[in-house]
């Protein structure tokens, strides 16, 4: 696998995480996926602060550093708990886009699994039970959509910022993240990924605070925010409209989707 950072700038930011790997005595040469991800995080500095989010995300890594087969690893374990999670619905979805740490090629061998996947309406309340039973859980998770509701579940990709779509009946064939992960790495060319507005916004829609059974009713139960993704997944639906909205979407969270 390609360490993406050999191809990125070796900026501040690269230079400061890898001060602080030293700080540890953790060696760089091994740790490059790390130095990356920490690279990554520090991009989101407004001065010398971070948000709480990206701040958590960094003590997180540096409380547990793994090297780089580390992380290689981690993808073939993520894969075979994702896997499981398909094996407890009714049907395997239509559609299933990774999101996350995954599709932003900053996966780190403490990272989880975001998963979006497109069921059939009569299989939501299982593809529900799965998200409250494993949200949160440090491995993989699904969330689930309808396939009566295009727009909607363009609408929450939009907000995710990065997807990339997976073939669900490959998840059992080994090595298959791999090789999806390295077309991710292919195609990263930067690192700050969202705005401050966008950080804001968050916290006030999705708060770290809310239980799994309460971020589980908070999506079947819709509301305002629910509604706006619709419409702006919708209209990201329409020929010559949807240029525009990608490019207002990208204002809020860089856009990158394979």
């Amino acid at each position: 696998m390609v360490i993406q950072a050999q191809r990125l700038v070796r900026d501040r930011h690269w230079q400061d995480a890898g001060r602080l790997l030293r700080e540890r005595n953790i060696p760089e040469a091994s740790h490059e996926a790390m130095q990356e991800n920490l690279a990554t995080y520090l991009a989101h500095r407004q001065g010398n602060e971070l948000a709480p989010r990206w701040q958590a995300k960094l003590e997180r890594e540096l409380q547990t550093p793994y090297s780089d087969e580390q992380v290689q690893q981690r993808i073939d374990q993520l894969q075979n708990n994702l896997k499981a999670l398909l094996d407890e619905l009714p049907a395997y979805p239509s559609q299933l886009y990774l999101t996350g740490s995954f599709s932003r090629g900053r996966l780190g061998a403490n990272s989880d699994l975001d998963a979006y996947a497109t069921l059939k309406p009569e299989h939501l309340k299982a593809g529900f039970d799965s998200f409250e039973k494993h949200v949160g859980g440090g491995e993989a998770c699904l969330v689930p959509f309808s396939e009566k509701t295009p727009g909607l579940n363009r609408g929450n990709l939009l907000a995710a910022g990065a997807s990339v779509e997976v073939d669900a009946q490959r998840i059992g064939q080994p090595g298959y993240l791999r090789e999806v992960y390295q077309q991710v790495q292919d195609q990263r060319s930067q690192r700050k990924e969202t705005s401050q507005l966008f950080e804001w916004m968050t916290g006030q829609v999705w708060s770290e605070e809310l239980t799994p059974h309460q971020k589980r009713l908070r999506m079947e139960e819709g509301g305002l925010t629910h509604h706006a993704m619709a419409l702006a997944g919708t209209m990201a639906g329409v020929p010559w409209i949807n240029s525009l909205v990608y490019a207002t979407a990208d204002l809020f969270v860089t856009q990158s989707h394979l």
